[in-house]
């Protein structure tokens, strides 16, 4: 198991081992071993993050990615919340595909819980995140994230009366869904649809 008590560990060491991290989580995570996944993603995320590389990152975003859930389930919503954060940001900063599809998809999973605890400036500007992440990302599952995030942002700014946004958020639904060549996706992109057409007679009916 990597060893995380030594902060000066080199860039490549710390991306190295940021990357046996996340690979050892995922064999706990899929033998059931919470506890045991829990611990050594945080140990991805904080090399990660000690590595400065994109690599590095991108791992440590995979990491944050994957803890969310495992805390989520275990009700340790603060925990929760912060893994998703960090995903998001190390997604970002990583560059790389696969941490934005990492960065995407947490800050799709970031506003649902935003959402659900009344915090309306989070959630829509962690949905804002993950469709930036999303289009980034280039990917099915990133677009997909994307994709059902622009949808819940339209649903948050048609129930604020922000019809203009709304309708952008309803068309990036659409174009995101369509890209990600996933079921969800599409599923996104026709809830999306309907929606937009329902509000576009809306705003033209009090025009």
């Amino acid at each position: 198991m990597p060893d995380t008590s030594n902060d000066n560990l080199s860039t490549e060491d710390a991306e190295g081992a940021a990357l046996a991290a996340l690979n050892q989580g995922i064999k706990l995570d899929q033998m059931q071993d919470v506890p045991g996944a829990v611990r050594v993603y945080r140990q991805a995320v904080e090399l990660g993050r000690l590595s400065q590389t994109s690599p590095g990152r991108e791992a440590g975003a995979q990491a944050a990615f994957n803890l969310g859930p495992l805390l989520g389930d275990a009700e340790d919503i603060s925990g929760a919340l912060l893994a998703y954060k960090d995903s998001v940001e190390m997604g970002r900063s990583s560059e790389r595909t696969v941490g934005w599809e990492a960065g995407a998809a947490a800050a799709f999973n970031l506003g649902l819980m935003l959402e659900e605890a009344q915090d309306a400036a989070g959630a829509l500007q962690a949905y804002r995140d993950s469709v930036e992440l999303g289009r980034l990302s280039e990917t099915g599952a990133g677009r997909e994230a994307g994709a059902k995030a622009a949808f819940g942002l339209a649903l948050m700014l048609g129930e604020a009366e922000d019809f203009e946004g709304a309708i952008q958020a309803y068309g990036e639904s659409i174009e995101l869904g369509r890209l990600s060549e996933t079921s969800e996706g599409f599923e996104a992109r026709s809830k999306a649809s309907y929606n937009l057409n329902l509000l576009q007679e809306q705003v033209d009916g009090t025009s």
